[in-house]
């Protein structure tokens, strides 16, 4: 019930009051402004305790101040934003970023910084060092594209078995950058804290070898899901952002995830657990900031329950035809720090997201236990 309807009951209760009272013909004029008195009393009573409750439903939105790695990922930013460039607006007035995108030239680059580079920062990579790392890793994506669905050349040479070959976007792909972590500065992922072995989870792997049971498969082998964090891979990387004043709608070529971030709002209540986690986002001058909270237990990243996982994604335009995207990792109970990886995307029409042809329900998960039990008797298991 609104304030409204709320002040409106309480001056036809009290009206009726009135006229029960004033039906007295004889009752005197005092009398009447005495209750005229109480009335607008009771009123004024209602109209405090009303404004009260609707003052802690509608309290400003307070952007949260204790994001980890803000300075590091807008000092990475600026880096690559190119000169003299200026970030246009939305006709509200936020940053533009809206246009369809492909992260396809960013496959085959690693999350952590390569070995061989081992105490060297990003930006002392020559660049004829990641030309050649980029042949390495082109040459290698060829090779493993054969059986990019499980097997290897012993048991089925030369087939792809999970998808044709010319589906994949990795082939060719011209990295920007010799590896994406950007915080820690040694480019790899912080050690684990002390009790996160309590936050492992056992989660079945995406096409995992066991094919015993329905229940060693993914959610992912029944085509649920998808997720919000993500890493250019073999096919999918197109994505869509769509802006509104009210709401920032983040669509995913894989698994036709769509994800709407809600501008200026709190969080929802934690026992609201989405499937990709409850996100809100606001703008700090140029960049698009989200924080994403309230996973369920059931989702897991790196093979750790993210239930007590937070997400700041920074988006912001660096070029024409580019957007960095920012994703920075913050849970204590399984890292000693928090960790932040940063990648391009590109603006290009020519990459529009495609039908992800995969549901609920389809006969993958039939196919996949029938051709393990093939399997098992092929090779004479019990």
């Amino acid at each position: 019930m609104n304030w409204v309807s709320t002040v409106c009951r309480a001056h036809t209760a009290i009206m009726g009051h009135t006229e029960f009272a004033t039906s007295d013909s004889t009752e005197s004029n005092m009398t009447k402004s005495l209750i005229f008195a109480v009335r607008i009393l009771v009123v004024s009573i209602v109209l405090f305790f009303v404004s009260i409750a609707m003052a802690g439903q509608t309290r400003v939105f307070q952007a949260p101040t204790d994001l980890p790695n803000g300075d590091v990922v807008n000092a990475f930013i600026s880096s690559v934003k190119a000169k003299d460039f200026s970030v246009p607006k939305t006709p509200w007035g936020d940053p533009d970023i809206n246009g369809v995108f492909t992260t396809k030239d960013e496959a085959n680059t690693p999350l952590e910084r390569p070995k061989e580079w081992t105490g060297r920062r990003m930006q002392d990579i020559k660049p004829q060092e990641l030309a050649q790392a980029i042949v390495a890793r082109q040459q290698q994506a060829i090779e493993r594209a054969p059986f990019a669905g499980g097997g290897n050349d012993l048991v089925e040479t030369g087939v792809a078995i999970a998808v044709p070959i010319h589906w994949f976007d990795n082939l060719a792909s011209m990295n920007s950058r010799p590896w994406f972590i950007i915080e820690p500065s040694d480019g790899e992922v912080p050690p684990l804290a002390a009790d996160a072995k309590a936050h492992r989870r056992n989660y079945p792997g995406f096409l995992s070898p066991e094919r015993d049971s329905y229940t060693d498969r993914s959610t992912t082998d029944r085509c649920i899901g998808g997720s919000m964090w993500w890493i250019p891979n073999l096919y999918g990387n197109s994505h869509e952002i769509y802006q509104t004043p009210d709401t920032v709608v983040f669509r995913y070529e894989s698994f036709r995830t769509s994800r709407i971030i809600r501008l200026n709002q709190r969080h929802l209540p934690q026992v609201t657990r989405p499937l990709l986690g409850d996100s809100i986002g606001w703008c700090e001058g140029d960049t698009l900031v989200i924080e994403t909270t309230n996973f369920p237990d059931g989702v897991g990243y790196r093979g750790y329950t993210a239930k007590d996982l937070r997400v700041i994604e920074r988006l912001r335009r660096t070029g024409l035809k580019t957007v960095e995207w920012s994703m920075t990792f913050d849970n204590p109970k399984v890292w000693t720090k928090a960790w932040t990886y940063s990648m391009p995307m590109t603006l290009d029409a020519t990459q529009p997201i495609f039908e992800y042809a995969c549901h609920e329900g389809n006969f993958g998960l039939a196919n996949i236990l029938s051709a393990g039990r093939a399997e098992d008797k092929k090779i004479g298991a019990k």
